[in-house]
């Protein structure tokens, strides 16, 4: 069994607008859930799996749980019928059927619970995870939500045990942000774009239970590019991180038929530069000595 979070927000198309209640409202109604063609983890959703459901601003709150009563498929004339409304806030070529329904009259806002979900990396800038459509979460997560149930001290040390050092992890936050307001900006060595699919961009794309910092392509070959900012970890768990990443990519994306990585760091020392030595599609630029690198105007 999976779990998952469903992700909704407000709708435009043109000059119409439909707010992320009316669709969820419908979608409830329906016991449906719409997913694009290149949702991420359409394919790994089964029957079964459990949901939260996650409504985007201005409520910013978790508002309901269900279980999938099927896998994704493709919905056929009579089905597109049935769930698109004649809307097209509603059209969608794939979704699951959904069961056992709870809806929230109290829904549990984010704010309260971010410090301790451990599929939010960057605690400051928490929006950027929810900004698609599907986000793979772990049972822990799925408990805090829906049970409040706290990681104990113990956990939480635990699971953090690949970073080396918290000062340097909260600096790299911001940068976070200071890379996605200025990509167009960064002299990145290649024409580097940031991915995009119907319902998000590149930055913090879900991948399975992780987060990719940002999933680009370069435009000049096509090649996936994972870019990874080191945040204060280990560099065994930094280069371990981006492999498993650029292997999922690779795996789950229909277009990625190669991918290469990108390391953010403030240096290279030796544990980092041994790692990556015979690693020739990961590299790793500095923006310590070569701060130009997020700084250069086009």
């Amino acid at each position: 069994m999976s779990y998952w979070i469903f992700i909704v927000t407000e709708q435009r198309v043109g000059k119409d607008t439909c707010s992320a209640k009316e669709i969820f409202d419908q979608r409830m109604k329906d016991g449906f859930w719409g997913l694009g063609e290149k949702t991420p983890n359409r394919r790994n959703i089964k029957t079964g799996d459990k949901v939260v459901f996650y409504m985007g601003s201005p409520v910013q709150a978790f508002t309901g749980t269900a279980v999938l009563s099927t896998s994704s498929f493709k919905l056929n004339d009579a089905q597109k019928k049935k769930y698109h409304h004649d809307k097209k806030f509603f059209s969608s070529e794939y979704g699951v059927e959904l069961e056992g329904i709870e809806i929230w009259s109290n829904p549990k806002p984010v704010a309260e619970l971010v410090t301790d979900l451990d599929f939010i990396e960057n605690k400051q800038f928490w929006y950027a995870y929810f900004q698609g459509g599907v986000r793979q979460i772990t049972e822990e997560s799925f408990l805090l939500i829906t049970r409040n149930i706290k990681r104990t001290l113990v956990e939480k040390i635990a699971t953090e045990k690949d970073l080396e050092n918290q000062t340097e992890f909260a600096l790299e936050s911001h940068l976070e942000e200071f890379i996605y307001q200025n990509w167009d900006h960064i002299n990145w060595g290649i024409d580097l774009e940031l991915y995009r699919t119907e319902e998000q961009d590149g930055r913090q794309f879900p991948a399975g239970t992780w987060n990719v910092d940002f999933l680009a392509v370069d435009k000049s070959s096509n090649d996936f590019v994972v870019v990874e900012l080191k945040r204060g970890k280990t560099s065994d768990a930094t280069v371990g991180q981006i492999l498993r990443y650029m292997s999922w990519v690779k795996e789950y994306i229909d277009q990625a038929n190669n991918v290469k990585g990108i390391i953010i760091a403030k240096d290279v020392d030796d544990a980092l530069r041994y790692s990556i030595k015979n690693l020739p599609d990961i590299q790793v630029k500095t923006y310590k000595v070569d701060f130009q690198l997020l700084s250069k105007s086009e």
